[in-house]
């Protein structure tokens, strides 16, 4: 199944522009899209409404992880200069519009509580970054380069890169990589943490896909519990993360199919989980 964007209110006859974020239902898994390859995934007002919208569509089919890919060579530039540009004396106000509008659509997608897969080629900068940090699982091709870029042009951050930056590298590290803004390998990515796993660029798209079945297969709620700790653990006091721990797998233990694969160890069976 796929989605087909919805943004536009049309007269009689007149048929939609073709979207610029697709979205797929692949059985359990959903997959979103960044496709406008002629442009580098580029991040304009219309991709933005795009990726809402497919989000949304993800959100709509309950599914049991989402994967994150893109068409063409690159996984996104970044911002897309010209249409920034052509805003003039507005610059500002549609950049916040933009941002908004992003962050909202970032959210509704880590809130559906399913493990996120990103798969990321070529150059992955600004905004693109921030989408790609938002997954629990970051795959690159051999060929990937990272850049927060925002510095190069006299800007501070959106789409959460500092966030994500600052969680997984620590301050003083994140703060480097903000200022120079330089790129980053896929090597480099993976040994700082920042990507998960390099494959080779033909393999990519089936390693990801793989990785989201399989992780659609889990114990889903459990993810979403880890992601919740794993979150929590900046800021809560020791305490605080103990009795958050206590209450997360105390919930979990008392699901059915938590129950039932308790035994399997010892029956050297799998495990099967509705959720």
């Amino acid at each position: 199944m796929t989605f087909a964007s919805t943004r536009y209110k049309l007269p009689p006859g007149e048929t939609p522009s073709v979207p610029l974020v697709r979205f797929e239902h692949l059985g359990n898994i959903a997959r979103i899209i960044l496709a406008r390859p002629d442009a580098g995934n580029a991040i304009n007002a219309t991709l933005i409404a795009d990726l809402g919208a497919a989000v949304d569509a993800v959100r709509a089919v309950e599914p049991r992880s989402v994967l994150i890919t893109a068409e063409g060579a690159n996984f996104s530039l970044g911002g897309d200069l010209k249409h920034l540009l052509a805003a003039g004396s507005d610059v500002a106000a549609e950049l916040g519009r933009m941002a908004h509008d992003f962050h909202a659509a970032q959210l509704r997608l880590i809130g559906i509580g399913v493990p996120i897969i990103a798969a990321a080629r070529g150059h992955t900068i600004g905004g693109g970054f921030g989408l790609a940090l938002s997954s629990d699982y970051l795959l690159c091709s051999e060929n990937a380069r990272f850049s927060t870029g925002y510095s190069r042009l006299g800007l501070s951050t959106d789409a959460g890169v500092s966030y994500f930056l600052t969680r997984a590298l620590g301050v003083r590290r994140a703060r480097t990589l903000l200022m120079d803004a330089r790129f980053m390998s896929a090597d480099e990515a993976v040994l700082l943490g920042i990507a998960d796993r390099k494959v080779s660029d033909d393999r990519l798209d089936t390693a990801a896909l793989d990785l989201a079945r399989e992780l659609a297969e889990g114990p889903t709620a459990a993810y979403a519990a880890i992601r919740r700790l794993t979150d929590a653990a900046a800021t809560n006091s020791l305490a605080t993360h103990l009795d958050e721990e206590t209450r997360e797998i105390v919930a979990l233990a008392g699901r059915e199919d938590v129950r039932a694969a308790l035994s399997t160890p010892l029956t050297r069976t799998k495990p099967v989980f509705t959720r």
